[in-house]
């Protein structure tokens, strides 16, 4: 096996690849952007090249940059992470040509799977899909809806990470989402071509890991449930889903390995459904390791980037699907530096960082420190709080213990969302869906700015909690009357006089 690898990334993932590389024996090597120089990524890397620029396009979007840093840092395999350039069909191609292993699906995988209108085509042959297809002009795109129905889903072909997605319920809704969805997907993916779909109310978004050699062995990791998101992007994923049943799961599982064997797929990589009354569609296959593959490593114990590695230098599948034993429950929490209300980010500096403490049943994956200023290029996530049960009951009271002890401060998190969610009794009956956050009762602007105060106190107001016994109103889910909203500020204002 080589022996110097390039993590083409940034934040927590290039650690997470780095862990996997030092177990493996791979020097692990790096890139990071004007607006990166003091990042925490770079000191997990054995060394590492300044690429310039501060936005993504000047910098981890440039192929020709990360190209060169890989012939300067004499490295034998580059690994994209996920994100910028991971699903860049033109990158993988780049990088074979020039002689690198990359690791991750071959070009012509990614050059099929990343055309979502050629992968629904792929993919109608095996499993149901919704109604739609791809539109060249605003008037295919209204007469296509008055035959299907809306409301509307408009999708960029080229698209992910929500990016160019819109929802339409009328004809003006559509044309006005026509022309935004195709400047985003334009600016964002270089590709203006959109695809529309029947949009499905309120389903589940569930996700199936797949793991494929060259050699056409693919096998499946279970499926994970992300239907806990904001604007398309998930907040919280767990495994398994509570929406399945056996007869359902070993029926989505195996359409997701028939669809990748379709695909000639390789490497590891995501077969994304929407999940509804007991019927699946697909939606896309993600090309790529996901941001949420934690708690898949935590129920079966295989660890993902290790497989990627080993399959991208031609090694047979190490693993047989009768090998994949899945056990208890594992949550994911994602950390972003954002209003956990609005979700606005909020870039700045962090002043005081202490993480759970991690043991067997609590991972964290992150790379912040106290004193490090959060760039406002890229995107919100700061940190991944992973936790793991014998049982979901056990993963959730995990959780709420490590989130209530997460010290973060100099910046607004989503970590009161989080408890909020956790303390929610549809969440707790495993009856949610994407509409979750929809639904959240709305916060009115003076509990709002009370919500905002809390958060820039949180270490002094959990300890405040603490010794007084009292119920924090961030543990009140969202979904109770909106007299936990002035309990809010009630128990602030205490808190407050308690403090001075």
């Amino acid at each position: 096996m080589a022996k110097k690898i390039l993590i083409a990334n940034r934040g927590e993932i290039v650690l997470r690849v780095a862990k996997t590389c030092n177990k493996l024996g791979l020097e692990p090597y790096g890139v990071y952007s004007d607006a990166d120089v003091n990042s925490p990524h770079i000191k997990y890397c054995k060394d590492a090249v300044n690429i310039g620029g501060r936005l993504p396009s000047e910098s981890y979007l440039r192929i020709d940059k990360i190209i060169d840093a890989a012939k300067e840092l004499n490295c034998d395999l580059i690994h994209p992470g996920y994100g910028f350039l991971a699903e860049n069909y033109e990158f993988s191609k780049s990088c074979i040509e020039e002689g690198f292993v990359f690791v991750g699906p071959s070009p012509n995988v990614l050059e099929l799977s990343g055309d979502k209108a050629r992968a629904r085509e792929v993919a109608s042959k095996i499993a149901p899909i919704l109604l739609g297809k791809e539109v060249s002009s605003e008037s295919d795109a209204l007469n296509l809806a008055e035959k299907i129905g809306y409301p509307i889903m408009v999708k960029a072909v080229k698209g992910g990470g929500g990016r160019g997605l819109r929802v339409a319920r009328s004809t003006q809704e559509l044309s006005d989402a026509f022309i935004s969805s195709t400047k985003e997907a334009e600016m964002s993916f270089g590709s203006s071509r959109l695809y529309i779909e029947k949009y499905l109310e309120d389903p589940r978004h569930i996700e199936v890991q797949i793991l494929g050699d060259n050699y056409s062995n693919i096998i499946h990791l279970g499926e994970r449930d992300c239907s806990i998101q904001r604007r398309h992007q998930k907040l919280v994923e767990e495994t398994p889903s509570l929406a399945l049943t056996d007869t359902l799961r070993e029926k989505i599982t195996q359409t997701a390995i028939e669809i990748a064997k379709r695909m000639k797929y390789n490497n590891a990589g995501t077969i994304e459904f929407l999940f509804k009354n007991d019927n699946f569609y697909f939606m896309e296959v993600n090309s790529r390791i996901q941001v949420e593959h934690p708690i898949t490593e935590q129920v079966t114990g295989i660890d993902i980037v290790e497989q990627q590695i080993h399959i991208a230098a031609e090694e047979h599948l190490q693993l047989r699907q009768q090998d994949v034993r899945s056990r208890g429950h594992a949550i994911e929490c994602r950390i972003n530096a954002e209003h956990p209300i609005t979700f606005a980010p909020f870039p700045g500096t962090v002043t005081r960082f202490i993480p759970p403490q991690e043991d067997k049943n609590t991972r964290i994956d992150s790379v912040l420190h106290s004193g490090y200023s959060i760039p406002s290029f890229y995107d919100s996530l700061i940190a991944k709080v992973i936790c793991f049960g014998e049982n979901r009951q056990e993963a959730i009271a995990t959780m709420r213990k490590s989130l209530s002890s997460f010290r973060i401060s100099g910046i607004p998190t989503t970590i009161p969302f989080h408890i909020s969610v956790l303390n929610d009794k549809r969440f707790l009956q495993g009856d949610y869906n994407t509409s979750f956050i929809n639904e959240l009762k709305p916060a009115y602007s003076k509990s709002g700015e009370i919500a905002a105060a809390i958060l820039w106190q949180l270490p002094k107001r959990i300890r405040f909690i603490e010794e007084r016994g009292a119920v924090n109103p961030w543990a009140r889910s969202r979904f109770l009357e909106v007299e936990s909203l002035d309990m809010m500020e009630k128990d602030y204002l205490q808190s407050r006089g308690s403090e001075n």
